[in-house]
């Protein structure tokens, strides 16, 4: 009776033994499963956070340095080749090479020279907010970490996750121009500088790239003429694609 009564007590201790251990490993198994979850909510709120941002501060950065050259209508004059028909129908557009690619030289060095600015804080604070400061030659978002639980009563809860932003590559521009009818027999000529550029995001878990694309109108005039109809009342015309490094 006794040996019989230690097999049970010993079969028993095995089977709780066995529950346990089981137990402990789907805790386990349920904790790094809750964590890897948290983590990619973490990471892809960190990144989406950061490329609303990102976008924000460089389109508000680009239209005001942009706007600060003001090209007359002698520049543009100079820049575009409009080409007249008998009945004064306009009929080819096209880019004067030489002064635009002066011209593109020009916005790219704007851009590269305002970029290294923008990294390292020398710049105005209406393109700041207290969560965006400047370390080390980078941009630098601070997420609070409640951002990953994607509601709303959480976004400024928790500590806050630091994500650095870097401009890298290349700076990719171009110009593109117009015409339209605009009223009788008259036309309006607008040229905008198409703009291209790579960012890094480094979010403690995950480094990705993203390109963010911008088309500005840098300059517009009014001029005597009209577009055939075969043209659909428009015609465009694009340059050739500058690039310039981003140092």
């Amino acid at each position: 009776m006794r040996t019989g009564f230690k097999s049970i007590r010993f079969n028993n201790g095995k089977i709780l033994s066995k529950i346990i251990f089981i137990t402990i490993i789907l805790i386990i198994l349920f904790t790094i499963f809750l964590l890897s979850k948290f983590l990619v909510n973490l990471n892809d709120s960190l990144l989406d956070i950061s490329k609303s941002e990102i976008t924000r501060v460089t389109y508000e950065f680009i239209t005001e340095k942009l706007n600060q050259k003001v090209f007359s209508e002698k520049n543009m004059e100079d820049i575009l080749m409009i080409e007249k028909n008998d009945q004064e129908e306009i009929i080819y557009v096209d880019f004067n090479l030489a002064d635009a690619y002066i011209l593109l030289d020009e916005i790219s060095n704007i851009l590269t020279d305002s970029f290294k600015n923008l990294e390292s804080g020398n710049v105005s604070v209406a393109y700041l907010d207290s969560d965006l400061s400047h370390e080390l030659g980078s941009m630098v978002l601070s997420i609070p970490i409640g951002n990953s639980f994607n509601h709303l009563y959480f976004y400024n809860f928790g500590p806050k996750i630091p994500v650095r932003i870097n401009f890298i590559g290349s700076v990719l521009t171009n110009l593109k121009t117009k015409v339209t009818d605009y009223g009788l027999n008259n036309a309006l000529v607008e040229m905008f500088a198409y703009i291209e550029f790579k960012t890094q995001i480094m979010s403690p878990i995950e480094i990705e790239e993203i390109t963010l694309k911008y088309e500005a109108v840098i300059a517009s005039m009014m001029i005597e003429g009209e577009v055939p109809n075969f043209y659909g009342g428009t015609i465009e015309k694009e340059s050739s694609i500058y690039s310039k490094e981003i140092e």
